[in-house]
């Protein structure tokens, strides 16, 4: 018996896939019936938590992360998916933040995706890397460290070694910063005269 094509019917909504258990269908009717059942949810302060560390390890100096890296050089090891490669990405912008969206420029970046397994194969993620300008090394790094965050036996480790340090370093040079721009502040305010009275 010729056992009718599946076929998914409409679009695919967002972070939903689309699940068609069907066994030996006796009509098209039948092969089409596809039930849909909502992607697992990755809880929000998980996603929260890989945020602010991709964005310390992107933000983080290159000799931080290989001396880390070479702390833990043999307990894991890793392939990549995609090797490290420079593009251009379009920045874009609002105006004041919540107008229409218009492109503000481009910017060149290096992406890098990495398959990470530990040294007995019994844990294995993948780690993506997005960092500014042209980095092949840097983004290989922050590829394998956000893999090897994702890992419970390393997770409290590299928070505490690597991921808290670099924010800690990140806030105290953005308070620089400040202090050093609010010295050039300049209040603007009206004097009234007193013609007008």
């Amino acid at each position: 018996m010729n056992t009718p094509p599946l076929r998914q019917i409409g679009r695919k909504p967002n972070r939903t896939r689309q699940y068609c258990e069907v066994i030996m269908p006796q009509t098209f009717q039948q092969a089409k019936a596809c039930i849909q059942k909502p992607a697992p949810e990755t809880p929000q302060e998980t996603r929260t938590a890989r945020r602010r560390r991709m964005e310390a390890l992107a933000l983080a100096d290159d000799t931080i992360l290989e001396a880390e890296a070479a702390r833990y050089s043999g307990s894991f090891s890793y392939t990549f998916l995609r090797r490290p490669e420079a593009g251009l990405v379009m920045l874009e912008g609002r105006a004041g933040n919540s107008g229409q969206r218009f492109n503000l420029g481009e910017m060149l970046v290096t992406r890098c995706v990495v398959r990470l397994e530990s040294q007995d194969n019994s844990a294995v993620a993948e780690g993506y890397a997005f960092i500014q300008g042209n980095r092949p090394r840097h983004a290989e790094l922050a590829a394998v460290f956000d893999a090897m965050l994702q890992l419970d036996n390393w997770t409290e480790s590299l928070e505490r070694s690597l991921i808290a340090p670099l924010i800690a370093a990140r806030e105290e040079q953005l308070r620089k910063r400040a202090k050093k721009t609010a010295r050039t502040k300049v209040d603007f305010f009206t004097l009234v005269r007193g013609e007008n009275e």
